[in-house]
């Protein structure tokens, strides 16, 4: 074990407020790992909450992995030391079984990297039986977990304030008995909410590679699997467990005010996956908030949809009561109001997202973003007015349905925001600093858009060349594209079946070097990736049952080719996708 790898670890220790610390006697020891660098884990609340669950039980010790920064995995291998753990500094292999949380498919090689550093076989076959059971969740895990069904022993699909409880009690059964590591993982999945065991499930495909079957292949496991759903967020709410300057979200304490999104747009996995919208109470969040421990520290309050939490203004007014600053994860700008806006002036509102998707109202209407530009220039001016300095303006290109006026929209509507921004504050404020951040569209699974190909690189790249050419040359206005390639790994990662794996397998060996990889794998990632899915009887993910109605999904796309929008999402009196039940 090589002291400068130790020392490192010790003194990012330091720096963290709210770090648990157990003594290993007679406890079961869980290994947490997030698959991405520590300033990413640490940024990431559903990491950090799933951190409190487990060490909440007092016969529990559980301990993070998380990515080693390039430097110091250069260290690792230099000395041959295997992955350690930040809290204890122990191997992996010390632990009974360990636990990725993954929220994005870009994680995913990560995996494979934190596994052979941790001097574990990257297959599940290859492992022996005295080796740690590997286990996932997360919200990847709900929307396609099979990139990485060959590596895993377990996935688990929901929320953690669910299946955790299931899983340590299923635990300490299993671990009490001599079994088989394939008895105990058939005896978790039969026993917790959520759970899959990818190892006993068969695919069948026909010639051309479309999945079209997919069966369990023991006995008191289901054909399709339900995710675990709380019906209620936790109270009090989920919050930052570790505070620490270096994260994303520097000395900032994060706090769940809402989980799902009710707008619907067509493209975002939160809007559906996530269904029905759940919210925290008022009371649940200021608690959350309160933590002795983190007494004046800034909140930072999380949501896909801040503005639509109903007590928004009263948790506002109660944070800044106690003189403490606040920021917000992004905003819709239809539901601004000035007495909300002068609640997020009080919380020293510096920077704000505001996310139009696309420059035209047609495209907006198509992916049910329900967006005019009225609104849009009302928002960013509201947000302007109460000293925002830094306004977040974030597009997507590739839609479906997208064309070249599209394109050249985006760069209209900016010129429009910062027009109006210019004429309205001129002789009284400062105009915020405009930064555009423009991403590839990339189908998820469970959307309406599920089945839409990604548009080819070239293509995304010359629309890029044409917003920055239009842009270039407008002053106070920065403009950041995402990587194409990047994209296009996501999107066969989010759409890809089983034999998405040896891709994962190459980008490990290769040290993440995509092209290389992509000339290694025996199929063509295009048959995933560029190709329209929508004559396809199953999909990769079709085992998941989220609850819709039978081509509900589909009915939406339709929506979308005819330019008509949705309603919102309302548990309370909607009954239009089958999620609550309800002929509709």
């Amino acid at each position: 074990m090589a002291w400068s790898i130790v020392s490192h670890l010790r003194s990012v220790l330091t720096r963290e407020k709210g770090t648990i610390i157990k003594d290993w006697g007679g406890k079961m020891p869980i290994a947490l790992a997030f698959p991405n660098v520590y300033h990413a884990g640490m940024s990431n609340l559903g990491f950090q909450a799933v951190y409190g669950l487990f060490n909440a039980h007092n016969d529990v010790v559980c301990e993070r992995f998380l990515l080693p920064e390039p430097n110091m995995a250069a260290e690792y291998f230099r000395t041959g030391t295997t992955l350690l753990s930040l809290e204890s500094q122990r191997r992996l292999t010390d632990f009974e079984f360990i636990a990725f949380s993954l929220s994005h498919e870009n994680d995913y090689p990560g995996v494979l990297r934190m596994l052979r550093m941790g001097g574990l076989p990257v297959r599940r076959e290859e492992r022996g039986p005295d080796d740690p059971l590997v286990m996932a969740g997360g919200l990847a895990m709900k929307l396609n977990p099979e990139p990485l069904a060959d590596f895993l022993d377990l996935i688990l699909i929901g929320d953690g304030e669910i299946i955790v409880p299931h899983l340590l009690t299923a635990w300490r059964e299993v671990r009490s008995q001599p079994l088989p590591k394939k008895d105990r993982t058939l005896r978790l999945a039969r026993s917790i909410p959520g759970a899959y065991a990818p190892a006993f499930y068969e695919a069948a495909h026909d010639r051309e590679g479309r999945l079209t079957s997919f069966e369990p292949t023991e006995p008191g496991l289901p054909a399709q699997i339900k995710p675990a759903q709380a019906d209620e967020l936790p109270d009090p709410a989920l919050s930052s467990l570790i505070i620490t300057p270096d994260t994303e979200f520097a000395d900032t304490v994060l706090v769940e005010i809402g989980r799902g999104c009710a707008r619907g747009c067509r493209f975002c996995a939160a809007g559906y996956t996530l269904r029905p919208p759940r919210s925290a109470s008022v009371e649940s969040v200021l608690a959350a908030a309160g933590n002795p421990e983190f007494a004046g520290a800034r909140i930072g309050l999380i949501s896909p949809a801040v503005a639509d939490h109903p007590g928004l203004e009263d948790i506002l007014h109660a944070l800044t009561g106690q003189g403490r600053e606040v920021t917000v994860s992004s905003l819709r700008v239809e539901a601004l109001t000035p007495s909300l806006v002068e609640a997020l002036r009080s919380g020293k509102l510096r920077s704000a997202a505001v996310a139009p998707e696309a420059g035209s109202e047609e495209l907006r209407t198509a992916i049910n973003k329900g967006l005019n530009e009225k609104q849009i220039l009302d928002g960013v001016l509201l947000l302007s007015e109460v000293g925002v300095k830094r306004l977040k303006l974030y597009f997507m290109l590739g839609l479906p349905g997208e064309t070249r006026d599209d394109v050249r929209a985006i760069g209209e509507l900016v010129r429009k925001i910062k027009d109006h921004l210019t004429r309205s504050t001129k002789g009284r404020q400062l105009m915020p600093e405009l930064t555009l951040t423009i991403s590839s569209f990339v189908p998820k699974a469970s959307t309406p858009f599920q089945a839409e190909p990604m548009c080819g690189i070239k293509e995304l790249k010359a629309r890029a060349r044409s917003i920055q050419n239009d842009l270039g040359r407008v002053k106070g206005v920065r403009v950041h594209f995402d990587v194409p390639k990047w994209a296009y790994l996501q999107t066969l990662l989010s759409r890809g079946d089983r034999s998405a794996g040896l891709l994962l397998e190459a980008l490990d060996r290769l040290d993440g070097s995509l092209g290389p990889a992509l000339k290694e794998i025996p199929f063509n990632p295009d048959f995933f990736v560029t190709r329209s899915m929508a004559e396809d009887a199953l999909l990769p993910w079709s085992f998941i049952n989220l609850g819709f109605k039978k081509d509900y999904l589909r009915r939406e796309m339709a929506r979308a080719v005819q330019g008509k929008t949705s309603p919102p999402c309302r548990p309370d009196t909607c009954r239009i996708c089958g999620i609550c039940g309800g002929s509709g």
